[in-house]
């Protein structure tokens, strides 16, 4: 039997195989398929109907270097270069958040609040990949996008971002919060911060622990030190219709609650798919009533 022959092996072969070693390494045996997806610029559809088929010598080179990845609890996403969010690939690599499902979600909720046609000026505060600021300027071209971050590595990847899916249409900045847009207004600031408290280290994924960027996931106070600061400063960014829309951890809800408590908060709680509550829309509505005052006081 000739050498090659020896060592063929079909795409769903390699998947169970690699999958079931990452399975018993107590890692995400989903990154198999994930990395073979990419590889070919497949589908699912695409690995069902061509399972079967023979990996060419040359893939299963790459392929192999890919399994070792995995297998030293790298993301899947890393090792490809690439990270699927609503239907779209972004470029993400160590330094920078890979985008999560739950913020989808997030950003279907904004796009689904707020109307398509009106010109609304958007601030998506830490931006990692782009995802976020990239997505809604896609789907509401008429929406003005600013997108800041602390991290110099994550901003040159969503620059990179946006120019292949989004280019000329989001304003990037460098900065901590709300400083690098210190005297600017906003009818949105929609953020997916670092919310993970140190305490929970223990029992998070290897591959989040030993790659992503913890400035990305942790934050002081139980995880709470963002919103903390983000409620009591935002609101001197808000237009008279502003509101915010927050991702923030599954146990975080009451003490959301409690943040976002004052009378001048009107806030919507939301849960994910999965049933966890993940998300809150809330509208400032304090600067509403004194600028409706105003209005009446001029008439």
């Amino acid at each position: 039997m000739p050498e090659s022959s020896k060592h063929s092996v079909t795409y769903a072969q390699w998947v169970d195989q690699i999958g079931t070693q990452l399975a018993a390494a107590g890692l995400d045996d989903g990154g198999a398929e994930y990395v073979v997806l990419a590889r070919n610029n497949w589908r699912h559809t695409d690995f069902v109907i061509h399972g079967r088929n023979l990996i060419p010598v040359p893939l299963r080179q790459q392929l192999a270097s890919d399994a070792q990845r995995l297998l030293a609890a790298e993301p899947a996403q890393y090792v490809v270069g690439q990270a699927w969010f609503y239907g779209r690939p972004f470029q993400v690599g160590p330094g920078v958040l890979i985008p999560r499902p739950e913020t989808e979600e997030l950003v279907a909720w904004l796009l689904d609040s707020l109307p398509a046609q009106q010109p609304l000026q958007v601030l998506d505060m830490g931006t990692g990949s782009g995802a976020i600021a990239v997505t809604v300027a896609s789907e509401r071209p008429d929406w003005q996008v600013t997108a800041t971050d602390i991290s110099p590595r994550a901003l040159a990847v969503a620059e990179k971002n946006a120019a292949i899916l989004a280019p000329h249409s989001i304003h990037f900045l460098s900065g901590d919060m709300f400083q690098p847009v210190s005297d600017k207004q906003y009818d949105v600031v929609i953020s997916n911060p670092p919310y993970v408290a140190w305490s929970e280290l223990g029992v998070m994924d290897q591959s989040v622990k030993k790659f992503e960027p913890s400035i990305a996931l942790f934050a002081p106070h139980d995880g709470l030190a963002f919103y903390e600061q983000f409620i009591r400063e935002v609101p001197a960014h808000l237009t008279a219709a502003g509101r915010i829309f927050l991702e923030y951890g599954y146990q975080q809800a009451p003490a959301l609650k409690t943040i976002l408590a004052a009378p001048d908060w009107q806030a919507n709680f939301r849960r994910d798919m999965a049933g966890h509550p993940r998300m809150v829309q809330a509208i400032w509505q304090t600067q509403k009533s004194s600028t409706m005052s105003k209005k009446e006081g001029n008439r």
